[in-house]
């Protein structure tokens, strides 16, 4: 795209890359080839992600890759507990009155390897502090804004009480989850919506039917995040048979298709009356836990220079992470290593 070239007609368009295509102009705006309302019925914040500041709609999703809040019922009711944590601090009680109880090793396994998750694991976070990390212009918040700094010393706190098991510092997203289940850890705050289908198979799980979706916990009562990392396709503006490419968009992201995919391999629909389908939900009844959080998902921040963000963020993170340097003083790196993208007011 980049060259100009015309070789493919549809592409995969990463929630992470919109400013970045949209600044350049390599997607075409879908919306001369949609029906009118056609993304109507669609989870609405699936569809923002994909418009450009124009308002025009360039990518529309196949892959609903929203994360949700897993918790073992089971061992968090032996620990004394019947319910899950609504705020973070009660997700810090629960996690080591279960250890100290020796029901499991942490509370946690996080995946905080340096390297691109860790960016989207800042942003959770951050997100369910209340804290932002860029403005709509892209201008830094996340070095100014109390409640960014309240999530980032959380993630460190989190070591240091016992509360996350030290070795997630090397662990990827698989690994966290693989300790999950197993049993060792009472909760998984970020996991993929397959995971409660893993957890349900005795051929690689240790916690069969012991496991629940919650909403994910906050700084305050009434605070609830999540993040979503969706894919979408997308027509390349110099694609020679755009006609056709958005005739493939359409079969593979209309509600019959989705529901397919839903019936034959558990893929999270993109269209919201699905969470209420009698033949879905009869599949997957926890579904509407899922269908409660999906109106406080959102994305990755929109940057043209989002790769730039991650490079700089994961290193000063990791090093607050591992006791090199302190959280404001991780924050203020970034903004040093971001300098030539400050905005100018």
């Amino acid at each position: 795209m980049a060259t100009e070239g015309s070789a493919y007609d549809v592409v995969e368009f990463d929630n992470g890359w919109v400013a970045q295509w949209c600044g350049a102009g390599w997607t075409t705006p879908l919306d001369e080839f949609m029906p009118e309302g056609y993304a109507d019925g669609m989870i609405p914040g699936l569809v923002n992600l994909f418009s450009c500041p124009d308002g025009t709609l360039n990518g529309v999703v196949w892959n609903n890759d929203t994360r949700f809040f897993f918790y073992n019922a089971a061992k968090l009711a032996e620990a004394g507990f019947d319910a899950p944590p609504t705020t973070w601090d009660e997700f810090v009680e629960q996690s080591l009155a279960a250890r100290d109880a020796g029901v499991v090793d942490y509370g946690m396994a996080p995946f905080w390897e340096q390297s691109w998750s860790l960016g989207n694991e800042f942003h959770f976070w951050t997100y369910t502090f209340g804290g932002e990390i860029v403005d709509e212009e892209g201008c830094f918040l996340f070095n100014k804004d109390p409640k960014t700094l309240a999530a980032l010393q959380f993630m460190i706190d989190s070591l240091d009480n016992g509360v996350s098991n030290p070795a997630g510092l090397t662990y990827d997203q698989a690994t966290s989850q693989d300790l999950f289940l197993k049993g060792s850890s009472l909760f998984m705050p970020q996991g993929i919506a397959g995971l409660m289908a893993y957890a349900n198979d005795p051929d690689i799980s240790s916690v069969v039917d012991e496991v629940k979706v919650g909403l994910v916990p906050g700084a305050e009562p009434g605070l609830s995040a999540t993040l979503t990392l969706p894919e979408a396709y997308a027509i390349p503006v110099n694609s020679e048979h755009k006609e056709a490419a958005w005739k493939f968009i359409e079969y593979m992201t209309s509600p019959e298709s989705n529901k397919k995919l839903a019936e034959e391999i558990g893929l999270l629909p993109i269209w919201t009356d699905l969470y209420t389908d009698p033949e879905l939900t009869e599949l997957y009844p926890f579904w509407a836990d899922f269908s409660a959080q999906l109106d406080t998902a959102r994305g990755l921040s929109t940057l043209t220079w989002y790769g730039d963000f991650v490079d700089v963020s994961t290193a000063e993170i990791h090093k607050a992470l591992t006791g090199g340097q302190s959280a404001q003083e991780a924050l203020d790196a970034m903004a040093k290593g971001l300098a030539e993208f400050e905005c100018v007011r």
